[in-house]
């Protein structure tokens, strides 16, 4: 068998998931206290996250997330009520277990002290409701004999030659049959199983199990399995020896029998069955309205019958689970992936343009062939580099009610767009930035209740959270209804430090707070005052080849905009010439191509405009925009694309063509520039600059 370090892995990615559940899940309780439905799910998720920490063998973890379960259980049962104290309790249950989990990463030993303050705490929560009902002995007798019918010790199958075995045992060893019953509840059955056996392994050798030990240990099976076991250990050894893991529900211990053990066998006494009274009584407590159906609900009779069936029943559901079927591979390996479609891509111009150039007809055909199947599979990479927002998203709605509650302030966080996606590089380092700037938003910009009722706002305060597609870039924006970036205060605090804003207008002394070091806040707080936020946002977002803006205004509010790229490596763009020069347009924005005469541009108070569809557009001479030639043809290509719901017309001197490019970094002055969103190589060997259209077009709106 291999180490029990196989299951680390799957334990990890696991417990991740149900944390982030159990935070989304507890934080809708707050506000819907009687849904018993969410109730019931906080509950399987806790529940199950204690068997995973049990299976392993975290102890620390399994009686942390045991006690906060119990809490739970008071919630359902209506002997306490969810109050805002409880439920600040268990978020701070949710950020230790995530702290032991990060100890567990690093291979470091949990110890009981880092819960005991918890614990302590929990305890007191519980002993402040009433205590449950404890079942009767009669009703404990009665629950175990209906749990008990169908479990036995039944072999189907068992070699003659395993019988040989038994036969010329010595006097000092012993041939047991064993019949285990997992918890129903148990979530890593294959890592449980691993254990018990191991630990098995060290009184005796397992000679036969049913199901398979590959099976067992694949948890390819319902809850109960049966091993022949030989040892020269008593039978009161090898029952505490199983009864020491965790999640058993039952177990049967007795000397074989071949005449009883196998295919027909009878029920086994009610003595030779032995029950974990702690799992089965303390901590699983009676079942309630909510609990899983009792096990003589499902008999598990080890016929011939009911194993085709069971048999027949396995083989439908893999057929169903086959058709969503899922698998986890390291992102290091997806880049890698795109590397060499990026590659393969820039190779694959490079040929069309050798065979245009050279006429080469004959190979025609079979250059087409690898153009479609490079671009289905450049396509097929970037959709599985592609994530939701929602995996950033989803855990700032608990920050913000955490913020709202340590400022004594009231708000609301509202997400819109969170199913919009983005390449998975993008969304792992959004984190920070985006942490960054709601916490300066519930810090700087919601005021006090007391102090919006005086403004003529509501006493809760809103943060909008959105994220949309457009074009080739995904937008994200942050708006508070706070009291906004003053201007005359920012002039204060950048006097104080030295800083000149002589000249400068209300918007770009605003702009200050992206300077490095820089901030308003009069006193420093455990949220925000020192000056290393917004410009660590400003660099995080530039290094994602993304812009961030900000608006905002007094006593109205701040919005912060964030323009970041779809991808980091392909997409499909026009390319244009311009006087000598070749640029990329991303072809996500370009909504039409036009032939445009001199004469049909007008000239209006602050801008050229062209007619399209109706309306007046605003036109961009590239050639005057990126100081190339101040020429004015006759006829110029206007390139009509759509930003922001407008359109805008930018004019080209040639049309070269579609192509498919990959995205190269440009020099960071060029950056500076903020023109260019990156550089290609085309198929001749050359490099072309590929256009930000969105900052072109931005900058000339804020002029008109």
């Amino acid at each position: 068998m291999d180490d029990n370090n196989v299951y680390r892995t799957l334990f990890f990615e696991e417990t991740d998931d149900h944390l982030q559940q159990l935070n989304d899940n507890v934080l809708e309780l707050e506000n819907n206290p009687d849904d018993m439905n969410l109730l019931n799910e906080i509950f399987r998720s806790a529940h199950t996250l204690k068997g995973m920490a049990a299976t392993m063998g975290y102890d620390v973890m399994t009686e942390l997330t045991h006690k906060m379960e119990n809490i739970f259980e008071l919630f359902k049962s209506g002997k306490m009520s969810v109050t805002s104290d409880a439920i600040s309790l268990i978020f701070q249950c949710l950020d230790r277990l995530s702290v032991l989990v990060e100890d567990l990463r690093e291979e470091k030993e949990l110890q009981h002290s880092q819960i005991e303050d918890l614990l302590t705490a929990l305890n007191q929560f519980e002993n402040g409701g009433e205590n449950p009902p404890t079942p009767t002995a009669n009703a404990e007798q009665e629950a175990v004999d209906i749990v008990e019918q169908d479990f036995k010790v039944a072999f189907q199958n068992i070699e003659e030659a395993d019988l040989a075995v038994i036969e010329q045992l010595s006097p000092e060893d012993t041939a047991y049959s064993i019949a285990i019953r997992l918890d129903e509840q148990t979530v890593l059955k294959g890592p449980r199983v691993y254990l018990i056996l191991e630990h098995l392994e060290k009184l005796g050798d397992i000679i036969q199990s049913e199901p398979s030990t590959e099976a067992l240990e694949d948890g390819d099976f319902d809850t109960d399995f049966q091993l022949l076991f030989i040892s020269q250990a008593s039978q009161q050894e090898i029952e505490e020896n199983i009864l020491a893991n965790s999640e058993i529900d039952q177990i049967i211990v007795k000397p074989f029998d071949q005449a009883t053990d196998i295919a027909t066998a009878t029920e086994a006494t009610t003595e030779e069955r032995i029950e974990p009274a702690a799992t089965t009584v303390t901590e699983e407590k009676a079942p309630s309205a909510e609990s899983p159906a009792p096990v003589s609900e499902q008999p598990k009779e080890k016929t011939a019958a009911s194993q085709k069936q069971v048999s027949k029943a396995n083989n439908q559901a893999s057929h169903n689970n086959s058709k969503n079927q899922s698998i986890r591979v390291d992102l290091s390996r997806l880049d890698l992936f795109l590397n060499l479609v990026s590659e393969l891509v820039v190779y694959r111009n490079q040929l069309e343009d050798v065979s245009n150039r050279a006429h080469l007809t004959e190979i025609k055909d079979s250059l087409e062939q690898v153009s479609r199947l490079t671009s289905e599979l450049q396509e097929l990479v970037l959709k599985i580099r592609m994530q939701q927002v929602n995996v950033v998203f989803s855990r700032f709605p608990r920050m913000v009610r955490d913020l709202a509650n340590e400022l004594n302030k009231e708000m609301d966080l509202i997400i819109e767009g969170e199913e919009t996606e983005l390449d998975k590089t993008v969304v792992s380092e959004l984190s920070e930035p985006l942490v960054h700037i709601l916490r300066n938003s519930a810090d700087h910009g919601i005021e006090l209740p007391e102090v919006r009722e005086k403004l003529g706002k509501p006493r809760r305060g809103t943060i909008n959270l959105v994220a949309y597609q457009e074009g080739n870039q995904v937008i994200i924006t942050i708006t508070d209804d706070g009291k906004g970036l003053n201007p005359d205060v920012i002039r204060e605090s950048a006097a104080r430090k030295g800083l000149s804003t002589d000249g400068l207008s209300d918007e770009e002394v605003q702009k200050l707070i992206f300077h490095p070091g820089f901030s308003t806040a009069k006193e420093i707080t455990n949220i925000s005052g020192r000056g290393v936020g917004m410009d660590a946002v400003q660099s995080k977002i530039h290094a994602l080849g993304g812009t961030i803006e900000l608006r905002s205004q007094v006593n109205v509010g701040t919005t912060f905009i964030i323009k970041l790229p779809l991808t980091l490596s392909i997409i499909d763009a026009l390319m244009v010439r311009v006087g000598t020069e070749n640029f990329a347009i991303p072809l996500d924005v370009v909504e039409r191509v036009v032939m445009v005469r001199e004469e049909q541009i007008e000239q209006t108070f602050t801008n050229e405009v062209y007619e399209f569809q109706g309306q007046m557009i605003p036109i961009i001479r590239m050639n005057q925009l990126l100081a190339i030639n101040e020429d004015r043809p006759k006829k110029h290509y206007a390139i009509i694309v759509s930003i922001d719901q407008q359109y805008y017309g930018i004019l080209a001197d040639e049309l070269i063509g579609q192509q498919e490019i990959v995205i190269k970094k440009i020099d960071a002055i060029l950056q500076q520039i903020k023109k260019y969103q990156g550089a290609t190589i085309l198929g001749d060997g050359s490099i072309a600059l590929i256009l930000d259209v969105n900052t072109i077009c931005n900058e000339l709106r804020s002029q008109l």
